[in-house]
């Protein structure tokens, strides 16, 4: 069994990008770790649509794992299904890193991390700091949960779990308690992990913020990141419009929704050493991905970013495309004069 697994959780069908998604987040991992063990954990509905260009997916991993969920689930109800369940059934020590995201360093694990549980805070700060604060502990109390008296929510987007009984426990505390909230007609995960911290002790420790550098709020963390986390809310659809260069300040090319269901229709290439070969275009953006976003920075600098990385910035581009794309034409100009 490898030292460490490297695991993503996929529920898809070919109506939607997320197994595009997946590719990309597995082929950034190949570049900077041409050595990972990559596990893929699905559900039976998802496995079955692995065929024709998505089977290409099979061959990325070294491990798939497929469980057979209710057929009456939602695909938010089964990724949140095997998200909460996957230490129970992925063995060995695993970093399980979200599908919206790209690997831009080496993930070697730290020695002081086994035996632990790890993730980063959510938004990189302290409850009592976070823009949504209200929002978690109103959502605490709805499910009638502790008020999170450490003051720390963690991103479940990167999470390191050991395998130990103990860990196992805190995942299946977890299961119930989400599905506690599902029954509750409240099908988040984010609560339930809060509580599970809490009834154990608030055993899980926190990762530098480069492991899961949340793009809209860690721009502190880029300059040393190993793990990008745009979010998939901010990946824009373009319509089909041509994206000039000088847009990539304001629109980096990993998010741009046709980068990835464009994919479905490009021949993809897994060699022998599991390394992933796509195109120069997609290779080229797949293996300097933080360097889009450090470009971003170096023009408009740390508030400036802050900005065009919001969602708020983001939904109102989307916008833009989608109701008057006329009105990119000044992002277009501005964009030439940094």
């Amino acid at each position: 069994m490898p030292s460490v697994k490297y695991l993503f959780v996929l529920t898809s069908s070919p109506k939607d990008f997320f197994c595009e998604q997946t590719l990309v987040a597995i082929a950034s991992l190949r570049v900077h770790n041409p050595n990972a063990f990559v596990t893929l954990l699905t559900d039976d509905k998802t496995a079955e649509t692995l065929t024709g260009p998505r089977a290409v997916l099979k061959d990325a991993v070294d491990e798939l794992k497929v469980l057979t969920l209710d057929e009456k689930f939602t695909p938010m109800l089964r990724s949140r299904y095997l998200k909460t369940v996957m230490r129970n059934v992925v063995n060995g020590d695993f970093l399980y890193m979200d599908s919206d995201i790209a690997i831009v360093d080496d993930l070697s694990i730290p020695d002081e991390w086994r035996g632990g549980i790890y993730a980063v805070l959510d938004f990189h700060t302290n409850l009592s700091k976070a823009i949504n604060r209200k929002k978690v502990l109103n959502n605490a109390k709805m499910m009638g949960f502790s008020p999170i008296l450490n003051d720390e929510i963690f991103n479940g987007g990167v999470m390191f779990a050991a395998d130990t009984p103990e860990a196992r426990e805190f995942f299946k505390t977890w299961h119930e308690l989400w599905l506690y909230c599902v029954s509750k007609n409240f099908p988040y995960d984010m609560a339930s992990l809060a509580e599970t911290n809490y009834k154990f002790g608030y055993i899980t420790k926190k990762m530098d913020g480069g492991w899961n550098c949340q793009l809209a709020y860690g721009n502190r963390f880029l300059p040393t990141a190993k793990v990008l986390h745009f979010f998939g809310s901010r990946i824009i659809d373009t319509r089909g419009r041509k994206v000039p260069e000088s847009m990539n300040i304001f629109l980096p090319k990993i998010l741009r929704k046709d980068f990835y269901t464009n994919l479905k229709s490009l021949p993809v290439t897994v060699n022998a050493d599991k390394s992933i070969h796509i195109n120069e275009y997609y290779d080229d953006v797949i293996a300097h991905a933080k360097d889009e976003f450090m470009y971003q920075t170096n023009k408009v600098g740390a508030a400036g970013a802050y900005i065009i990385r919001s969602y708020a910035f983001a939904k109102s581009l989307a916008w833009l495309y989608k109701k008057m794309p006329f009105l990119v034409k000044p992002l277009e100009i501005l964009g030439k004069l940094f």
